[in-house]
């Protein structure tokens, strides 16, 4: 397995930073060195620690850049999250890529990561080298699959029916729905994203508001750079028809992948299979 090679690795070396960006702190972690891929994490109220050490994996060939979206993790967290806007998240991608030296890179964004990188793909498409967008939607037009335990159930209704009080709050509601995300849960898996996370409720409070007139299906067939799309079979939020599969046919050329023992973390649950397939697609943009 590659896991056990990659967590050696995400103690190994790592640039940690912060740049100033639309007047604040945007935390990033860069690993390796190559072609720029800047990865955008979901939630949002999480910040990009679940994507480590998975997405390290690239770096024997790429710079892979994380970063914690404003609002979240251990960048700025405003006084007022009506700042926190879907042009104002794009923009923080370009002003990273701007003080790393990058004029284009390759953007992957998963779940909700993968709502900000379909907005910057159509604002900032001169950005753009390829783009990624993992377990993601154009548009919440349609009605979740969710299926747990009624304790599972009743914690869902409550994530997306009111507000998170406190960090705290989110981080105990999280938790108790995130074995519905996997097709096959390791609590050992959870118990380290969990430990590894730096949750915002006022952050997912805030996100959530946003999806109410997100809607790209009209501009997704604009873009014009190669576009790699993936959904999990078992996804019960972000299923593979209203998504994955609908993205893929409105994106030009766009390059789809289901993965079939997969829901919400193909890069967890099959990472040998899904980085096989980002691997190979990543060297065709060369």
């Amino acid at each position: 397995m590659r896991l056990l090679a990659l967590l050696a690795l995400a103690a190994g070396p790592a640039f940690a930073d912060t740049a100033e960006i639309n007047g604040a702190e945007i935390f990033y972690e860069t690993v390796g060195e190559g072609p720029p891929v800047l990865v955008l994490h979901g939630g949002l109220g999480l910040d990009h620690t679940y994507l480590r050490p998975y997405f390290d994996a690239l770096a024997d060939t790429n710079q892979v850049i994380y970063y914690d979206h404003f609002g979240n993790g251990r960048s700025t967290r405003p006084a007022d999250y009506a700042e926190m806007t879907f042009d104002r998240l794009a923009s923080d991608a370009a002003g990273l890529l701007d003080h790393l030296g990058h004029e284009s890179a390759v953007v992957i964004g998963h779940s909700y990561g993968g709502f900000i990188a379909q907005h910057f793909a159509i604002t900032h498409p001169d950005r753009l080298s390829g783009l990624a967008l993992l377990n993601t939607v154009p548009a919440f037009d349609y009605a979740p699959g969710v299926s747990g335990t009624e304790e599972q159930m009743a914690a869902f209704g409550k994530l997306f029916s009111q507000p998170m009080a406190s960090d705290a709050d989110f981080q105990e509601t999280w938790n108790a729905i995130i074995p519905m995300y996997f097709a096959d849960y390791d609590p050992e898996v959870g118990a380290a994203l969990d430990a590894a996370t730096s949750y915002s409720g006022e952050a997912w409070n805030a996100a959530g508001a946003l999806l109410a007139t997100f809607n790209t299906l009209e501009d997704l067939p604009s873009i014009a750079v190669p576009t790699f799309v993936v959904g999990g079979a078992s996804d019960p939020i972000t299923l593979p028809g209203p998504g994955a599969e609908r993205i893929a046919g409105l994106i030009p050329g766009a390059d789809l992948a289901i993965f079939e023992g997969s829901a919400h973390y193909p890069f967890i649950t099959e990472e040998d299979a899904f980085f096989t397939r980002l691997d190979a697609w990543l060297a065709g943009l060369n």
